[in-house]
């Protein structure tokens, strides 16, 4: 009997790492995000290695990508900190644990896996002002629910839907968390459509813009188009 090989790890569908891929969102009411991969770079053992720049209200900010065996990881510890890399506070990673992402192999309705992240936090430096410093830590629980098919702003996505719990709290022992729980649609080839927290959207993607010209995601409803047969005569 022929075994399968199991799916490289890399890259992974569900974070592509995709040189010039621009994801843009709506978040909160208004304000608008755009998420941009450049400088990838597949070693020889499998993992990817990228940049992601992140656009916000204005303000800029990047992280480093890595894909390997277990999921990718991000140099800011997923999409919390990502957020507020470019939110005007002043952040530092402490400790991050997890990935932001998991193989393909968890990727599967009733996958689990956990993260966790690690901060300071500064407001922006004002002449006279104070700075005081916020150290926060957020553990999150992740599970697959399953498959749905899910329309945003930016098109109709067959994604599969995650729920998250996150609890952020002082980063001291002892201290008590206060739990949220948000759910979350990831679309292959695209990654993250939409973010919703009790009902409310958080996150809303509005377009992709691919460069190079790659083929429209068969995610997409209907799957992929086909070219129209040539007319005799």
């Amino acid at each position: 009997m022929v075994v399968a090989a199991a799916p490289a790890p890399c890259p992974n569908p569900w974070f592509p790492m995709e040189e010039g891929l621009a994801l843009t969102y709506r978040a909160g009411r208004s304000s608008e995000l755009v998420l941009t991969t450049k400088d990838v770079v597949p070693a020889p053992d499998g993992t990817v290695k990228a940049l992601l720049a992140v656009s916000l209200k204005g303000r800029n900010g990047q992280t480093e990508l890595t894909c390997d065996a277990q999921g990718v990881r991000t140099g800011l510890g997923g999409l919390e900190g990502t957020l507020l890399s470019a939110s005007g506070m002043d952040m530092q990673v402490v400790n991050m644990e997890g990935v932001a992402v998991p193989a393909p192999s968890v990727m599967v309705p009733g996958g689990t896996w956990k993260n966790s992240l690690s901060v300071k936090l500064q407001p922006p430096a004002k002449k006279g002002g104070l700075r005081p410093t916020i150290a926060t830590t957020f553990d999150k629980e992740a599970t697959v629910l399953g498959e749905e098919e899910i329309t945003v702003q930016g098109g109709t996505f067959k994604a599969l839907k995650i729920k998250n719990i996150t609890t952020a709290r002082a980063s001291r022992p002892g201290s008590e968390g206060r739990s949220m729980e948000s759910l979350m649609w990831f679309a292959p080839d695209v990654g993250i459509i939409k973010l919703t927290t009790d009902g409310e959207t958080n996150l809303e993607l509005l377009k992709v813009d691919r460069p190079k010209a790659k083929v429209q995601p068969a995610a997409l409803k209907g799957g992929a188009k086909k070219a129209p047969k040539p007319t005799k005569g």
